[in-house]
């Protein structure tokens, strides 16, 4: 399984402890997963959809408790693959189904008329167990989350832009959280890309285990950037040392051939120009290190500084004789 259905899977071996929370996680569960199924004389049935056993067990039970009315399981399967298999609970109609999504705010009876409510109710969005349970909900039936060995994505699909903008507040009203929507093929999008957010997101929805797999992948990956990072550095390092080495080399080779020889530099610099061509492949440092007596990285590259000074004030004299 995905990492992301395994997290689902997690999650769903978790009940709610409260009764306001079991009706808050029933609402989220059926604002992302669920439909309505009108009957007569005011009576509703239920369908919810999942391609995960342990989710669909799960709901199976908390509907079930929650409306004193058994739900059957059946199999859909779309596209022809076995992977796009999915697990439909249904409840036929009765006056218990409009009752159930009445109390998880699914729709309200206004002069003997039912009608359905959007938004999410402020039952569940006063107090943050119900809202982590809302939360739950939501992701488990319309949510995935990335692998994090491959990049840092949490996400919720909304039926709507309105829909969209409830779960982004809802998630936000969580320290730390700033989700954002966007728009996908017609669909909106509540998401989250930083780490650290995803990381938390998951321990608001009591995914403890896959949150603590989450941070070894991510500590394995920014130490795997960090050693990267490095060995750039170090690369760059060497070959800027080697371009100033064969540099230093060139401007030796030149005093030596038209401007008199090294006999000719001061001793300080005839001594760093000696080094340098014993050791053309050494960095400075290691230059440094060779002098007599030896001297700092930034006094050996003042030497050869002063070297090409003189190497060009001693080329601009002999163009002018």
């Amino acid at each position: 399984m995905s990492f992301s259905s395994e997290t689902k899977k997690e999650i769903a071996h978790g009940y709610p402890v409260k009764p306001c929370c079991e009706l808050a996680e029933a609402a989220g569960f059926f604002r992302s997963s669920g439909s309505i199924k009108p009957g007569g004389g005011g009576e509703i049935g239920i369908a919810l959809t999942t391609g995960i056993p342990a989710v669909a067990r799960r709901y199976k039970q908390l509907f079930e408790s929650l409306s004193g009315e058994p739900f059957t399981v059946s199999v859909k399967q779309t596209g022809g693959r076995i992977f796009s298999r999915r697990l439909e609970l249904n409840m036929a109609a009765s006056p218990a189904g409009a009752e159930l999504l009445m109390n998880i705010g699914i729709i309200s009876k206004k002069d003997g008329l039912l009608r359905i409510e959007t938004g999410t109710p402020p039952a569940f969005a006063a107090a943050k167990c119900c809202r982590k349970s809302l939360l739950k909900g939501l992701f488990l039936g319309a949510g995935s989350v990335a692998d994090p060995a491959k990049r840092y994505h949490l996400e919720v699909i909304a039926a709507d832009q309105g829909q969209a903008n409830d779960i982004r507040k809802l998630m936000n009203s969580f320290s730390d959280i700033n989700a954002e929507v966007f728009e996908r093929s017609g669909k909106y999008i509540v998401y989250l890309k930083a780490a650290e957010q995803i990381k938390d997101m998951l321990g608001i929805m009591d995914a403890n285990i896959h949150l603590l797999a989450f941070e070894d992948e991510r500590a394995r990956h920014e130490m795997r950037g960090r050693v990267n990072r490095y060995n750039n550095c170090d690369n760059a390092n060497l070959d800027r040392q080697a371009a100033a080495g064969m540099e230093q080399a060139m401007m030796i080779a030149e005093i030596e051939k038209n401007q008199g020889g090294l006999t000719a530099l001061p001793p300080k610099l005839r001594a760093a120009a000696e080094k340098r061509k014993e050791h053309p492949e050494a960095n400075l440092a290691e230059i440094a290190a060779m002098l007599v007596p030896p001297v700092t990285k930034s006094a050996a590259a003042a030497r050869f500084r002063s070297m090409k000074k003189y190497a060009e004030m001693s080329e601009n004299k002999e163009k002018r004789a």
